[in-house]
């Protein structure tokens, strides 16, 4: 009997093998893969993309202008998307989304084929993409949800930020590659085939995953009577009244305004103030991008093993801060060259990813079953921030140098997390209370039947 009251206790502390047996539900699998198939190619272009616009521009500002026709409709439309995303069949909106960016990305590997590409156009392209992609990616996160049992979701939510942070140290490095020695019409056709794998993977899942507990939700049938934007209205109701998600909502913001945008410096900083002239300087741009994923793939395994914890907020505010100060630390360690900034580059992607993927579990875990979708579209509009203030940080960059901007918002980006730490002490330092499952006692997936997984 005793060895038995162990085996339960080991099972409530933090474990990555615990976390890991949401692996063994088919469906979460196959999104699983088809994510990250997919942030292979999304990664590998956001680095060509950022190349070829500094190819054709050489210019700070307008390389970071790019990132806007991306952005611009995921703040647009990502609303939308969840409002979508908690009336209709999660699974036909990704799909959509991912076999829309297969077409974009071959037809615009042809127009750099045949030379005719530019920089307008690119932009044109980058708004096209951004919005198919802000009416699928809502949908992503939360199916994979509606896969595992209630009391796994934790672990799921943490576990698909690892093909995000797993292929941000890959696809870079991989588009880096392919850019500085075969061209970037081929690392375009590539991105293609990525999102094509992701559409067959996704063909395997089948309809009505979730289905049941959206339709005995208490908001099921005003759903059925509002409109997309009353949808829209009743979810941002829900945010706003829920002061947990609007504390994370917050925080995310932060990060996307001040501190994701920094990336997009990432080519011209290598190219201008690390590297010597005549030097492949795509491919260290694709490598220090990489550094950071490679840093956000650790990050993503302790999220996966600490989701359990009860101490999820005080794990993410340090984080944060961590992570911010790291990037702030570029503003010294540049001086060094492109070895000085690897290990603040490490820090701050492992530290970044942990601080989001915790921000996200966090949300998912708030929110009902019938306002997901619409809570990951302001989890997604938070990212769009990214877009908005790209364009200003690459003009500064342009007169005040990439480095030094590094310094300032990283110190800024962790001010703002202490004080937002600090003016709500009771739930940044206080115990979670744990929270029962809706369906009853959780149970031990070693117990869950075959049949079930198969179900599932």
């Amino acid at each position: 009997m005793a060895l038995n009251t162990r085996s339960a206790e080991d099972r409530e502390r933090p474990s990555l093998r615990v976390a890991m047996q949401v692996f063994a539900y088919r469906n979460y699998r196959l999104l699983w893969l088809s994510s990250a198939v997919s942030m292979l190619g999304m990664n590998a272009q956001q680095i060509i993309r950022g190349m070829l616009a500094w190819d054709l521009t050489g210019n700070f500002t307008m390389s970071a202008f790019l990132v806007l026709s991306f952005g611009l409709p995921m703040g647009l439309f990502s609303l939308l998307g969840g409002a979508l995303a908690d009336r209709f069949e999660k699974r036909n909106l990704i799909l959509l989304s991912q076999a829309a960016s297969v077409c974009i990305a071959a037809v615009t590997g042809i127009l750099v084929l045949t030379d005719l590409i530019n920089f307008w156009l690119l932009f044109a392209i980058g708004l096209i993409q951004g919005s198919f992609v802000s009416i699928g990616m809502p949908s992503r996160t939360p199916l994979m949800i509606d896969t595992v049992p209630e009391q796994q979701r934790l672990s799921a939510v943490a576990l698909s930020m690892m093909p995000m942070t797993a292929m941000r140290a890959i696809g870079p490095a991989l588009g880096g590659l392919v850019a500085g020695f075969v061209g970037f019409e081929w690392g375009y056709f590539g991105i293609s085939f990525c999102y094509l794998l992701s559409v067959a993977t996704v063909l395997l899942v089948p309809t009505g995953i979730g289905q049941a507990d959206r339709d005995l939700s208490s908001d099921s049938t005003s759903r059925s009577n509002q409109n997309l934007f009353g949808s829209i209205g009743s979810g941002l109701g829900f945010v706003f009244t829920n002061a947990g998600i609007r504390r994370l909502v917050l925080m995310m913001m932060i990060i996307g305004a001040i501190g994701m945008p920094l990336q997009t410096q990432f080519p011209g900083f290598v190219e201008s103030e690390l590297m010597p002239a005549n030097s492949n300087w795509q491919f260290w741009a694709g490598a220090m991008v990489a550094i950071g994923g490679l840093g956000g793939l650790i990050g993503s395994i302790l999220v996966a093993r600490l989701t359990q914890s009860n101490r999820k907020p005080m794990i993410q505010w340090i984080a944060g801060i961590i992570g911010s100060l790291s990037i702030a630390s570029i503003w010294i360690f540049s001086s060094f060259g492109f070895v000085g900034v690897i290990m603040p580059i490490f820090i701050s992607g492992g530290a970044m990813t942990a601080f989001m993927g915790v921000n996200q579990a966090m949300m998912m875990d708030e929110a009902p079953p019938e306002y997901r979708g619409r809570v990951m579209s302001l989890f997604m509009f938070s990212m769009a921030f990214l877009s908005l203030s790209a364009a200003p940080m690459g003009r500064i960059a342009d007169v005040i140098s990439a480095a030094t901007l590094f310094g300032i918002l990283g110190l800024l980006m962790a001010a703002l997390l202490v004080g937002i730490g600090l003016s709500s002490r009771a739930k940044t330092f206080g115990i979670e209370a744990v929270k029962s499952p809706r369906n009853g006692p959780a149970r031990d997936l070693i117990s869950t039947t075959p049949a079930e997984l198969t179900d599932r």
